[in-house]
């Protein structure tokens, strides 16, 4: 079946949503299908962590909210990424953001931001759409003490220390355990969306969402697409729906942010093997060997993906002549910007980009030690007889 020309499926591999998701499950009691990663995970956390991550999550089901804090960054975002537009949130973005994660009414978010009712009323409202979510928030019955009310009345009073201790959190989650576990988990889940794409690439919208068990239907010929709760979404609606291989979302969330157009961006992450986090903590499965240029490791394969497009390839000339701003790129090569950042968010997760503040503005260029260092880093990771192989191939026909 031939798909709707106006829509449009994006893939992309990035840990926004699996830091937060993977902090769910470690955080909670209940059995899950991860308990050998979350084991050893718990291991190599600091021993204050605990008592700091209530502070901005006070029962686990908060890290998924907290996912769902940042909302402007386009698809493919490195973790670096992720923390830089925490800290440069305006803080009543950040407020509305995760306030309306929990109150599914708009107006009662405006008000509570606007000071005109406070939680206890807010909370008071038996017809608040969404209510049913409010018990497993720890909000319903309202405690006024409760760690879950004192987290949200801190969201409403201080916001910037509230960020400022999210963002302290996810550094060192980070640090100690998960930027390992992604460096691990990363080609695996690179892997799996090649595999996705070739899918899409034979297959309409509603067969694809069938085929990868999202979390909402997606109906080709009422052309909307439909979740287990709330109003359909008009595939006339969606401006962009991005699709994610994750390696913790066993319990199937998803997310729909508004943009100031009214219209929605899609995010689907997708969990295919449940238990694939277990995999890290095996001795045959090891991270992908790398070189390190001095600064950071080199990964042969991102680097050779990054300039294999031919978009990217020009960027990346441009940049190792002159530093350049992401516009300025944008006007040299008569693209959009929202292209230019998709491949220069590509290029900088290679490790191929120096970033030099410039005025108002940051000047890209190429990485000269990157480029340098990566015939070494192709001969050793080629060559390897450990690791993984990236088994990833281009679209497979499937008709004669």
């Amino acid at each position: 079946m031939a798909r709707p020309a106006s829509f449009s499926i994006e893939f992309a591999v990035t840990p926004r949503f699996d830091v937060f998701y993977s902090l769910y499950w470690l955080t909670s009691n209940a059995p899950s299908p991860v308990d050998p990663w979350k084991e050893k995970a718990l291991l190599r956390l600091p021993r204050d962590f605990e008592r700091l991550a209530k502070r901005v999550a006070p029962l686990p089901i908060f890290w998924p909210l907290l996912a769902d804090a940042i909302q402007g960054l386009p698809g493919e975002v490195t973790f670096e990424e992720l923390l830089s537009a925490l800290r440069e949130m305006p803080v009543d973005h950040l407020q509305k953001n995760i306030l309306s994660g929990i109150f599914h009414d708009r107006n009662a978010v405006d008000l509570l931001l606007a000071h005109k009712l406070n939680l206890k009323q807010v909370l008071a409202n038996e017809m608040l759409p969404g209510g049913e979510l409010l018990t497993p928030f720890g909000l319903r019955p309202y405690v006024e003490q409760s760690e879950s009310a004192r987290a949200l009345s801190k969201v409403l009073s201080a916001p910037g220390a509230f960020r400022d201790e999210l963002v302290l959190v996810l550094q060192r989650y980070w640090r100690t355990v998960f930027r390992r576990d992604w460096s691990a988990l990363e080609p695996r889940l690179r892997a799996e969306s090649f595999r996705m794409r070739d899918l899409r690439e034979e297959s309409s919208p509603e067969d694809l969402a069938r085929e990868l068990n999202f979390s909402v239907v997606f109906d080709d010929n009422a052309r909307e697409i439909r979740p287990k709760t709330g109003s359909a979404i008009d595939y006339d609606r969606v401006d962009r729906c991005y699709v994610i291989p994750s390696a913790f979302n066993a319990r199937r969330w998803w997310a729909r942010y508004a943009t100031d157009a009214q219209r929605v961006i899609l995010y689907l992450p997708v969990t295919r093997e449940p238990e694939t986090p277990n995999a890290i903590v095996e001795d045959e499965w090891r991270p992908a060997a790398v070189i390190s240029d001095g600064n950071r490791a080199i990964k042969a394969e991102s680097v050779f993906r990054a300039l294999g497009d031919t978009t990217r390839y020009a960027i990346a000339s441009i940049l190792a002549r002159t530093p350049t701003t992401s516009a300025e790129l944008a006007r040299s090569l008569n693209v959009s910007k929202p292209t230019i950042t998709h491949h220069v968010q590509t290029l900088r997760s290679a490790g191929l980009l120096r970033e030099t503040p410039s005025g108002g503005s940051t000047k890209l260029s190429l990485s000269r030690e990157t480029v340098a260092a990566l015939s070494g880093a192709a001969i050793e990771q080629l060559f390897s007889s450990t690791g993984d192989i990236p088994l990833a191939t281009t679209r497979k026909r499937r008709h004669a």
